[in-house]
């Protein structure tokens, strides 16, 4: 494969905060990321997990602010700590949302340590707003595992060139046991998690990347004794054309199958986009949204978003939730939600 080619893929696979970060010193780095959005709602329900936005104008329900730290500690010897205030916590409560041990040996690298789950396109960088064309990513896929997005445990990572132009990547991960905790709605929910397993491929060409997983998760409701296995498959496509980007992904276990497609166009400073997602079994609902991005600098961009998001009448008398976090009808709320958004995301 051409060195240049290669250098563009592993570029774009970087964290992105990672392009704007602060030397301290020739081996040790510190960047950072942010979000805040001024959004609200039609409906007083509250709209989607871990943000909860209702029709009382939110200032902080988007806000995110993460630091990173990255050493390469000595040869090919590496770590990395990541730090996030997550629209869902306090300021006085961040979360670790990785802290990691990585070592690279000719085309493989292994990781020990807090990691992101590798399911989605947008994984690595779900919390760096600066990094995707959305003001949010799309949340039928991305809100499916109700917002967890980190395990503690293994990695490995295996590089090869399947031609001059295409490069396929496998990963393999397991995680030991965890305990997550959550507020859903006014429920507070409790996660006991035995063991996830899992393996994901990547195939990226110049202006593409096709991305698969396959997760089994053993985990448990507390206080229920009784252990459930999820097995969770995803596929993911985007491909840039000229000025167009098109981004595609579905996801699909024995509860749900959710999916959305995306399509924008760069214009100079601007990238008008708009997105179609749909969220079927566990979750019923549509939506449509559309939106212009402005970047301000190369670091610093603001995005203008409506989304329409809706649901067929027999759903919601039937006490479906959608992308609410509690069915509408239980408010004596429309089953549609009118959203309007402007945020502000920067790196540095």
């Amino acid at each position: 494969m051409n060195k240049t080619l290669l250098s563009t893929i592993i570029i774009a696979a970087l964290p992105f905060c990672s392009q704007a970060a602060i030397d301290v010193t020739d081996n040790f780095s510190i960047s950072g990321f942010g979000s805040t959005s001024i959004t609200q709602s039609d409906n007083k329900t509250p709209l989607f997990v871990n943000r909860e936005i209702t029709d009382d104008t939110c200032y902080d329900c988007d806000t995110t602010f993460g630091l990173q730290a990255d050493w390469a500690m000595w040869g090919e010897l590496s770590s990395s700590v990541q730090v996030v205030k997550r629209p869902q916590d306090d300021w006085s409560g961040p979360e670790l949302e990785w802290a990691y041990l990585a070592y690279n040996y000719n085309n493989l690298s292994f990781k020990a340590g807090r990691l992101r789950l590798p399911l989605f396109l947008a994984s690595e960088y779900y919390y760096v707003g600066q990094a995707y064309t959305w003001a949010r990513p799309p949340q039928e896929v991305y809100d499916s595992l109700l917002g967890f997005n980190y395990y503690d445990g293994l990695s490995g990572s295996w590089q090869y060139d399947l031609s001059d132009e295409i490069v396929l990547t496998a990963m393999p991960y397991y995680g030991f046991s965890n305990t997550n905790k959550m507020d859903y709605g006014s429920v507070a929910l409790e996660f006991d998690t035995e063991r996830i397993a899992g393996i994901s491929f990547d195939i990226s060409g110049f202006n593409y990347r096709v991305h698969m997983s396959y997760m089994n998760a053993k985990y448990r409701m507390i206080p229920s004794p009784t252990y459930d296995t999820l097995n969770f498959y995803t596929l993911g496509a985007e491909y840039s054309l000229d000025q167009w980007q098109f981004m595609a992904e579905v996801d699909a276990d024995n509860l749900q199958t959710n999916w959305y497609a995306s399509a924008s166009y760069n214009i100079d400073k601007f990238t008008p986009y708009v997105v179609y997602g749909e969220s079927h079994q566990r979750r019923k609902s549509n939506s449509i949204t559309t939106g212009v991005r402005y970047d301000i600098t190369h670091t610093v961009s603001i995005n203008a978003e409506w989304q329409n998001i809706f649901m067929d009448r027999e759903d919601y008398n039937a006490g479906n939730s959608g992308q609410f976090v509690a069915p509408p009808i239980a408010y004596g709320e429309d089953k549609d939600a009118q959203l309007y958004t402007v945020m502000l995301n920067f790196v540095f």
